[in-house]
């Protein structure tokens, strides 16, 4: 009785803190993620910056096909040879324009590279967005349930502490003794040692969540997410595995890195430069055969310069090759995290049936000891309410891992980590193409909430 009473008034002043506190609505993992989009791209900002610099290097090329206009001015003394002259200083200035006419690709080739270095960061920012969104929407699956697990280590504390109370009664009585006494007191230290731990990875959940939102969460979450209630559709691994190589942004952006340095090896090149000159010119200096202005063509060729356009292209060469040759490696490792993320999905829906079978029973015993005890057949509620908080701070670990493992195909698949957690998202990607791979195949689940406890379900091709 005493026990009882006693746990519920730390349950008890444990809700109350909440409710002292301002109100603040709480949010759905949804409303987290949009959070993130709008106020978290500090996070992304350098992938973001990334895009700037290669859209400014893309102009940079542009500007190579538009026109060069140049202004010189020309101060100089001088002796002349021709003695008569009393001038011995001039002045002069030139104002000339210049077209490209053709260069035979090279500025074609740095345009159409730039050009794949702006596809390659964009690619690059997808990645480094959805890595972020991924991490808010597991701190707040991760922060719902150390919320429980709090309430569970309050709990476990509460009764370790009265049980070190009844102790040193005992011992006054003469009914224990002090090495009893001293291993109450280890357990409600203990106990505390590991409540303090869950309180500050709370609060490191907490406060970089709340980082990311740019705004405050409620201090204590009181509406967890709902676990799944229909099976992970089955796909055939194989077929996911070429959908994610050629989907995933981080292929994407090395295939468009591979594009750019070929397109500039391509470019490098010992060919001659055509361009359409004018220039008008005034000199102080008076002499015979001075043009005041011009208009024409130029040609010029470096016949050697010591072999750098070969230089440069075994350069590009082997950055091409070395571009080639991660690309290589990330579709070899996207393939295994293809078929691990799949595997894992599988895991984690069986560990909600799990967390769920374990809920019940925590529930159903829970309530069979407070009918023992408004019977007076036991003596506390202690053991059953720290069963059922911790089955719930289970499962909602449990719908936590499903929904990120959800949202980790999503993201494999370039897209927002949010569309993970809608129906339909793998149908609508392999085109309905689904069915498992293997011949055999477990019956899903444990048997919770299923009706077909004795059935197995064999597939044939």
């Amino acid at each position: 009785m005493k026990l009882f009473g006693f746990v519920a008034a730390f349950f008890f002043a444990w809700i109350s803190v909440s409710h002292a506190q301002e109100e603040i609505p709480e949010l759905n993992v949804h409303q987290i993620i949009e959070l993130i989009e709008s106020n978290g791209s500090y996070a992304f900002a350098a992938a973001a910056a990334d895009i700037d610099i290669a859209r400014a290097r893309r102009d940079q090329a542009k500007s190579a096909l538009y026109p060069r206009l140049s202004l010189n001015a020309t101060g100089q003394g001088y002796q002349s040879t021709q003695k008569w002259l009393e001038d011995n200083a001039e002045i002069y200035g030139g104002l000339e324009v210049v077209q490209p006419i053709y260069d035979f690709g090279k500025s074609g080739a740095a345009i159409d590279a730039a050009g794949s270095d702006v596809e390659a960061a964009e690619m690059a920012l997808v990645s480094a967005r959805n890595a972020v969104l991924l991490e808010g929407m597991a701190l707040f699956f991760e922060l719902h349930a150390s919320e429980l697990q709090l309430r569970a280590y309050n709990e476990i504390h509460a009764s370790a502490y009265v049980r070190w109370d009844r102790a040193k009664e005992q011992l006054d009585l003469g009914r224990a003794s002090p090495l009893d006494v001293a291993k109450a007191l280890a357990l409600v230290e203990k106990t505390r040692l590991d409540y303090y731990r869950e309180r500050s990875r709370n609060n490191t959940f907490r406060i970089r969540l709340e980082e990311l939102i740019a705004q405050e969460l409620p201090q204590e979450l009181i509406s967890p997410p709902p676990p799944p209630q229909k099976a992970p559709m089955e796909v055939d691994r194989e077929e996911f595995a070429l959908v994610v190589i050629k989907r995933n942004p981080q292929t994407a952006a090395l295939v468009k890195q591979v594009q750019a340095t070929r397109l500039r090896r391509g470019g490098v090149s010992n060919f001659p430069n055509l361009e359409a000159f004018g220039n008008l010119g005034h000199s102080s200096r008076d002499m015979r055969g001075r043009n005041e202005y011009a208009l024409g063509a130029r040609l010029s060729w470096s016949i050697f310069n010591g072999g750098i356009e070969k230089a440069e292209r075994n350069q590009l060469a082997a950055e091409e090759s070395r571009f080639g040759a991660m690309l290589e490696v990330k579709r070899r490792h996207l393939r295994r995290q293809a078929f691990a993320v799949l595997m894992d999905r599988h895991d984690a829906y069986q560990r909600v049936i799990a967390a769920r079978a374990g809920l019940d029973y925590a529930q159903k015993n829970l309530l069979r000891r407070q009918q023992l005890y408004s019977q007076e057949r036991v003596a506390d509620l202690g053991r059953a309410m720290i069963d059922n908080s911790t089955a719930e701070a289970e499962l909602i670990r449990a719908t936590g891992a499903y929904n990120v493992e959800m949202a980790r195909i999503a993201v494999l698949l370039g897209l927002n980590p949010a569309q993970g957690l809608e129906d339909g998202l793998l149908a609508s990607v392999l085109d309905g193409q689904a069915g498992p791979a293997e011949d055999f195949v477990p019956k899903g689940g444990s048997g919770f909430g299923q009706d077909d406890q004795d059935k197995v379900n064999r597939n044939i091709e």
